[in-house]
This record gives C-alpha cells, structure tokens and sequence, in this order.
C-alpha cells in the first residue's frame, strides 16, 4: 500500500494497488473458460447391466453329530438316503446353499464324508461351522 503523506491541511489515504488483483483474476478468467467446455460435454458409456437375482437360492442345513448321525433340516438319514435328497435339490437349483454344522464331539471322518457326499450330489456351495 502506498501512503501519500498530507502537505498542507490535507489528511492521509491509503491508495491499494490491484495490478496483481487483475492479473489473478484474468488467470482465473482463462482457466474457467478452457475447463468449462470440459466439464459440460457429455460422454457416451454403454454401461453393463447387471440382472437382478430372481429368487434366492435354497438353504438347506445338515448336522454332522457325534455317533455319525446326519441330520438333514430336522430329519435324521443315513448316507445314502443324504446323497439321493441332495442330488434332487442340487438339480432342481443349481445355487443350492447348503450349510454344515459339525457337532464338537462329532469325529472328523464324519464330517469329511458328510462334505464328500453333499459334492459327489451337485452341492457347489458348502457353508460349514462348529457350534
């Protein structure tokens, strides 16, 4: 700021220099106007669509107990009897989910076979936890 001192009964005022104002704002002025064509174009994307599951894939729970008791929603079955109940729901839905709950006391055999059995049937999705 430049200050002009009074001489003679004349007061003070300061006097601003807004050369370098002008030129920010000039800079500025020219940016926005090569940016703004930019920004306002539009771009034409061919977006993939993803389709909507139809229906949710069946649930069905197995139990692996100790004493190699296999309960299948509630309902003990042998190995057999497990492997024929699997192969017809894995064939009616593809997606069928089906989650294992191996008993503490249950042996590991047990539950390998149990697996085994449910992916020699179809099943491609097993979720398996211990209580």
């Amino acid at each position: 700021m430049a200050m002009i001192q009074a001489t003679g009964g004349e007061r003070a005022f300061a006097e601003i220099n807004i050369t370098p104002l002008v030129d920010v704002m000039l800079v500025l002025l020219v940016i926005f106007m090569i940016a703004a064509p930019a920004l306002t174009r539009s771009l034409d994307w061919q977006l993939p669509q993803g389709n909507p599951p139809k229906t949710l894939p069946t649930t069905l729970n197995l139990q692996v107990q100790s004493g190699d008791v296999l309960v299948l929603d509630g309902r003990a079955l042998s190995r057999g009897e497990l492997a024929a109940l699997l192969t017809t729901a894995s064939a009616r839905d593809p997606n069928l989910v089906l989650k294992v709950q191996v008993d503490p006391e249950a042996e590991y055999a047990s539950a390998v076979s149990a697996m085994a059995t449910a992916r020699n049937a179809g099943v491609e999705n097993l979720s398996v936890f211990s209580n």
